[in-house]
């Protein structure tokens, strides 16, 4: 009877340790869990009839079958990892679209800042009210955007 009680156990165990590969699969942990509170339960009536190792060994089993039926109908949740994050560094550009243009200048901390131009007659005007007859070039924008 204890040949069949390790044997039982062994193949319980592997199928509990086989059905955890997957992360997103609950049958492995409801195998565990659901065999050993079997396996205990079991024990337990099976020492009341004077019988402890066929308690064991069929309350181990019910529960691990049973464990893994439940384990296998809940899904664990889809929970994807945050993105690493990321430093963006503008080069120095400018971009025209429609009626602005936004000019990347070097700031004393190593980036740039975006100077947005909006047209205006035949000039643009800056952020800051500012007016230029052209677009401005970035060497200009350097001495009051660059800080």
């Amino acid at each position: 009877m204890k040949r069949y009680l390790y044997l039982l156990t062994m193949v319980v165990f592997i199928a509990a340790v086989s059905g955890c590969a997957n992360p997103y699969n609950n049958e492995g942990e409801g195998a565990v869990t659901g065999g050993a509170l079997g396996a205990l339960a079991g024990g337990i009536i099976g020492h009341q009839s004077h019988n402890t190792g066929a308690g064991v060994l069929i309350g181990g089993t019910v529960g691990a079958l049973t464990g893994a039926a439940v384990g296998s109908q809940i899904q664990k949740p889809d929970v994807p990892p945050p993105p690493p994050a990321e430093v963006v560094v503008t080069q120095p550009s400018t971009t025209y679209s429609g009626d602005t243009v936004t000019v990347n200048v070097a700031n004393s901390s190593g980036g740039y800042t975006a100077v947005v131009l909006k047209r205006s007659g035949n000039g643009y005007v800056g952020p800051q009210g500012e007016y230029y007859d052209q677009v401005p070039t970035t060497d200009q924008l350097q001495a009051m955007y660059g800080r």
